[in-house]
């Protein structure tokens, strides 16, 4: 396990016998950012937060669901190097696109899968669009967070249920890439760190505050905190909407 996502509890982590479509609906009921920050960080984690330079193409949308990983490779795009591709894809692939196998594997995937593009730094392109976010999305998908380039977003931004977060716009499909790997551990830009580790089967939580990760041998421990958070919470919001004495704001609640 990733030094990074060692994390600190008394006993095991708590596990959920539910399906991975009622994760999401209950962390988009019940979370936000700063309480999934929380909850994170009582369980003894701290550098699961992306670079801050990640937005929300759907704005007001909440991502969440479990990460699929995909590796992309920059090229030149030249006629010599469209032939070289084709002549590998045929030899590797047999002849079938590597995006044509990320959407195979998105399909035989459980739901509630979530795209995460590790671009390499590459924003020359846009890595993926409308269309293709609408065929990951009728089989399965339920978002992505891509440290590139995406495009279409005036279609993008129509699409219900399919929240998208990236570092970049862009038209032009051109500059030269391919995807290399698919379900493999992944490295994206962090904030608190230099990037966080994506590997296949953790989760991603993103809103107007950020996006984070949550490892997934704690998910069901964090999205069980993340629901006390919210009970109490709304206890608390109550008592200080109805006037409740700063002196005893500070002495039931702490500092805020």
């Amino acid at each position: 396990m990733d030094p990074d996502y060692q994390f600190d509890l008394d006993d095991e982590p708590r596990e959920l016998d539910v399906t991975d479509l009622e994760r999401i609906e209950r962390f988009r009921e019940a979370g936000y950012g700063g309480s999934v920050a929380d909850a994170l960080y009582d369980v003894g984690l701290r550098r699961t937060v992306f670079d801050q330079d990640f937005f929300g193409i759907n704005r007001g949308q909440t991502l969440v669901g479990r990460a699929l990983p995909v590796k992309l490779h920059t090229y030149p795009k030249t006629d010599e190097v469209e032939d070289y591709l084709k002549e590998k894809w045929e030899r590797e692939n047999d002849g079938v696109h590597p995006q044509k196998e990320l959407m195979r594997t998105v399909e035989s995937d459980p739901d509630g899968s979530v795209l995460v593009f590790d671009t390499g730094g590459d924003m020359q392109p846009a890595h993926f669009g409308e269309m293709s976010c609408t065929l990951a999305k009728a089989h399965g998908a339920r978002g992505m967070l891509c440290a590139g380039n995406v495009r279409d977003t005036r279609y993008v931004q129509q699409m219900e249920e399919f929240p998208v977060y990236t570092l970049g716009t862009t038209p032009n499909w051109h500059g030269g890439w391919e995807i290399i790997e698919v379900a493999q551990p992944i490295h994206v830009p962090g904030h608190l760190s230099h990037y966080v580790t994506v590997r296949p089967g953790d989760w991603l939580f993103g809103d107007l505050d950020g996006v984070q990760l949550i490892p997934r041998e704690v998910v069901d421990e964090v999205l069980l905190r993340v629901e006390d958070i919210y009970e109490e919470e709304t206890e608390e919001r109550q008592k200080i909407e109805k006037g409740m004495p700063i002196d005893e704001v500070y002495e039931e609640y702490g500092v805020l």
